[in-house]
């Protein structure tokens, strides 16, 4: 099934968009459950627990995929800043249509942000505390940028550039 893209995203009902907001938080919380102990809790603990998690979110993704045949789950981008910035521009599109922006997908962008930029050697993304609508809306524009800034190679010096315009001619 084709990814979904930002111009499909936009063709979502206000209604879809919000159900597929509910699978995706269900997503953010299966990532968000690292396998071994967390907070004291027993690794067989910890496992049950990822498994509840993944149990919900493919339920939900289930019946999201059974109501709304054809559509794929946006899927994210870990490798480079564009990759990222394209799946963070779909859940611009989705987030607005629901009028709903999870935390849990957010704190998920942001991880997603950290490992992209600790493998390109950058500055990672800054980050508001992500409350309402227009504050999250502003941390994921902000993500988009830092991506869009990232995936372009830096122009080369303009003296650089002279001069081998002179060596050619």
């Amino acid at each position: 099934m084709p990814q979904l893209t930002e111009a499909a995203a936009g063709q979502l009902t206000p209604g879809q968009a919000a159900e597929l907001v509910r699978v995706l938080d269900a997503h953010a919380a299966w990532d968000d459950r690292r396998p071994g102990p967390t907070g004291g809790a027993t690794p067989h603990a910890d496992l049950r627990a990822r498994q509840r998690a993944f149990d919900t979110f493919r339920s939900a993704w289930r019946g999201y995929a059974a109501k709304y045949p054809g559509v794929s789950l946006p899927e994210p981008g870990r490798n480079s800043p564009a990759q990222l910035a394209a799946w963070c521009r779909v859940l611009r599109v989705v987030f607005r249509l629901a009028g709903a922006w999870p935390a849990r997908v957010m704190d998920r962008v942001h991880r997603l942000a950290d490992g992209v930029s600790a493998r390109a050697g950058e500055h990672p993304v800054g980050r508001t505390t992500a409350g309402d609508g227009a504050e999250a809306g502003q941390d994921l524009d902000a993500v988009i940028a830092w991506c869009d800034r990232a995936a372009k190679p830096p122009a080369p010096p303009r003296a650089l550039t002279k001069a081998r315009r002179e060596g050619a001619a």
